[in-house]
């Protein structure tokens, strides 16, 4: 490409990300899918890149990847500038409390339903409104890359190509319930002859529930599938079979749980819920959000929650050692 006149537009902060990418891949399809872009739909990033600068990129019909001169020299400069232009953003969107005008965060039903009444009253401060959504879907990270939410509460695996940054905020161990109203077994011995409740795949949820279950022995198809924890659970609740859930599911149906018998899943079978924030981006915030968080669940695991059931809330206690080590201060997370 000749040099052309340069545009008097500055060019798009994701094509000048995308050609970090580029510059450091062998070629445009891996680095595409590294962008998670089509092939034509990169070169048609880099073209536009090139037009803007007036200047060829990179080399055309060369494998593996050759930059021009002026490609070199963007190459060389540009990942640092990207990264302090990044921190600037950063600190803006974390100026706290009534500069920002709206906070949006999005959380599991689970999460939203037991504690998201209790920590949108001591999340005022963060922003002139709060807004919190509720339901993951498996385009969540999507949805945070694309900036639809703030912040997101999830559970790994999440953005492979880490444009995420997660802080745990706390695990969420998996239990196995059983109807407390038939003849006592063993979690060794339903699993194989009763039959399964399970949660429908089409959640990480439920397909780590569901991977527990086999682990176990379950090889049998599900006898019912559902979506939400409140049907899953009642079904078990009135007799029809067991099922692998979590401890805070469980608690989104309290009524449910005088008549069901709870049992641990395997060692260090539990979901850690972690606050997702795009990468160099509102990391201040993220940490106070986090620490809210945790103040609220600390409060209700050993408030209200331990009334509910004891039981429950030992489990909660005895996945975040770290939270229940201090009644006062939760330990920083990790």
């Amino acid at each position: 490409m000749s040099r052309n006149k340069p545009s008097d537009q500055l060019p798009d902060f994701s094509l000048l990300r995308n050609f970090c990418v580029i510059a450091g891949s062998a070629s445009l399809t891996e680095a595409a899918a590294k962008c998670d872009l089509s092939q034509p739909a990169l070169s048609q990033q880099l073209q536009r890149l090139e037009a803007v600068l007036g200047v060829s990129l990179m080399e055309r019909n060369t494998r593996p990847i050759r930059l021009t001169r002026a490609g070199k020299r963007l190459a060389e400069g540009l990942p640092r500038q990207l990264q302090e232009l990044v921190r600037l953003v950063e600190h803006v969107r974390s100026t706290p409390d009534v500069s920002r005008k709206k906070l949006r965060i999005a959380m599991p039903d689970s999460m939203s339903c037991t504690m998201g009444a209790e920590f949108l009253s001591v999340a005022s401060s963060l922003a002139q409104s709060v807004e919190l959504s509720a339901g993951i879907s498996p385009w969540a990270d999507d949805a945070l890359l694309g900036r639809s939410f703030d912040l997101m509460v999830d559970s790994p695996p999440y953005d492979s190509l880490g444009y995420v940054n997660p802080v745990r905020i706390f695990n969420d161990p998996y239990v196995l319930v059983y109807p407390a109203s038939l003849p006592p077994k063993r979690p060794e011995d339903f699993v194989v002859t009763d039959p399964q409740i399970a949660y429908a795949q089409t959640t990480k949820f439920g397909v780590r529930a569901a991977r527990i279950a086999r682990s176990l022995g379950a090889d049998a198809e599900p006898a019912f599938s559902f979506d939400s924890s409140q049907s899953l659970l009642r079904f078990v609740q009135v007799g029809y079979g067991w099922a692998v859930t979590s401890v805070l599911c469980l608690y989104q149906t309290p009524a449910a749980l005088r008549d069901l018998l709870i049992f641990p899943a395997p060692p260090d079978a539990s979901r850690s819920l972690m606050l997702l924030s795009r990468t160099e981006e509102m990391r201040d915030l993220s940490q106070d959000v986090t620490h809210r968080l945790i103040k609220v669940f600390r409060e209700l695991v050993n408030g209200p929650w331990q009334k509910i059931s004891p039981e429950a809330a030992r489990f909660l206690r005895g996945a975040n050692p770290d939270i229940f080590a201090d009644p006062e201060t939760p330990s920083p997370p990790r």
